[in-house]
């Protein structure tokens, strides 16, 4: 476990290396750090292998997972969409950008590749960064600091990895009573924990506990081949990163009257799920995911049609309420009316939906997006990118680039 006095260090050097990195053209800074992230995105290159031997250990998920998620996430995170990002975040005319001096990040462990975007955005927008990894797994934000270092020695000083234990008060006072703004992704009980440790004149850029929902449309039911597309979709939404993250459905409603009923789509989506189970096996089960599984299954079995396999179920519950399964590749069906009702039966979830992904056209996902009710703003997506945002995409409702810099008035 690193020391104060080393922690200490590590953040003098951050924000030592502020002033080159805001010297730096945005351009610049957004091909090198697309071409760092490139290196662990190559199988080929060492940073690549390194990744696919290490993160298996310290993920939990398999390697065949390891491998489409790496692939998922920087299909939409290369060179354009670094590039893409910089151009967004210049000032208007009438307007100076002022960067975060120094920004931290606080990473959970769910999600190993959540950590490319606000790295990325940290960079982009000027702000040396100091990110406190989940002392289960640092892999992926210690290679990009290495992968960065390879390719721009400069670039990469402004960047530290370091890892504790959360609800060490000496450490985490020590990094965030020094930086301007404090992204969080965690639990409630980490938001509430990092509020204390701020500095006065610090923001708290956060994101909680979240998961995803999704809705498949009359539209996408007319016949057997589109419900069937509809179901390959959603499990491969389901089977993401084991269904651990913010943006992994937990419930899935299918709307009535379509040619597919909500019964038989439910068994399209199991048999989806097993042909996963064998391309994309499900890591070991955590011994105490297991007991809250055999519960939450033994509900299903009572109230509904349970269909089980390999790491995988589904329930099937009619137009029962929702209950939120324990991940891992457990995931409940229910019929709705329409976007409306649809609407209604998110509104309990308010802050902690994150994403709602739609099977149907894009005029679809518009009506369901207008539908929802006050409080949820959730990014609403096709059922197949649900598990893949691109680097722009809004993380609760804000810019990627919240808090990481102050616009000044130029009058």
């Amino acid at each position: 476990m690193i020391g104060e006095a080393e922690l200490r260090a590590r953040v003098d050097a951050a924000i030592a290396a502020g002033p080159a990195l805001r010297a730096r053209p945005r351009e610049q800074v957004a091909e090198r750090v697309a071409a760092a992230w490139a290196l662990i995105a190559d199988p080929e290159r060492a940073p690549g292998r390194a990744a696919r031997e290490r993160l298996p250990e310290t993920t939990g998920l398999s390697l065949p997972m390891i491998a489409w998620a790496l692939q998922a996430t920087f299909a939409r995170a290369d060179r354009q969409a670094h590039l893409e990002a910089a151009r967004r975040m210049a000032p208007p005319d009438d307007a100076a950008r002022a960067p975060a001096r120094l920004s931290a990040l606080v990473l959970a462990g769910n999600v190993f590749t959540a950590c490319v975007q606000p790295c990325s955005m940290a960079l982009l927008a000027g702000s040396p960064l100091v990110v406190k990894a989940s002392s289960k797994d640092d892999v992926l934000p210690s290679l990009f600091v290495a992968a960065l270092a390879q390719v721009d020695v400069e670039l990469a000083e402004a960047c530290e990895v370091v890892t504790f234990p959360g609800g060490t008060p000496t450490l985490e006072s020590a990094l965030m009573s020094r930086a301007d703004v404090v992204s969080v992704y965690g639990s409630d009980a980490t938001l509430t924990a990092v509020r204390r440790r701020l500095a006065p004149t610090a923001s708290l850029v956060a994101h909680g506990h979240g998961l995803g929902a999704g809705f498949v449309s009359r539209d996408a039911l007319e016949n057997e081949d589109a419900a069937r597309a509809a179901a390959t979709s959603s499990a491969k939404a389901v089977a993401a990163y084991d269904q651990r993250g913010c943006m992994s459905p937990h419930v899935i409603w299918v709307e009535r009257g379509g040619g597919v009923d909500g019964a038989d789509w439910a068994s399209m989506l199991a048999a989806q799920l097993d042909r996963l189970a064998a391309d994309l096996p499900r890591g070991p089960l955590p011994r105490e995911v297991g007991a809250a599984q055999i519960q939450w299954r033994g509900v299903a079995a009572a109230r509904g049609e349970l269909i089980e396999g390999d790491g995988w179920s589904v329930s099937y519950e009619g137009g029962a309420a929702l209950r939120v399964s324990p991940g891992w590749r457990n995931v409940m069906v229910l019929d709705v009316d329409g976007p409306a009702a649809l609407g209604a039966a998110l509104a309990p979830l308010g802050v902690h939906l994150k994403t709602l992904g739609v099977a149907g056209d894009a005029a679809r996902r518009r009506e369901v997006a207008a539908a929802l009710p006050a409080g949820l703003a959730p990014r609403v997506t096709a059922a197949g990118q649900m598990q893949r945002p691109s680097l722009l995409s809004l993380a609760d409702g804000r810019p990627p680039w919240e808090g990481l810099f102050r616009l000044t008035a130029l009058e």
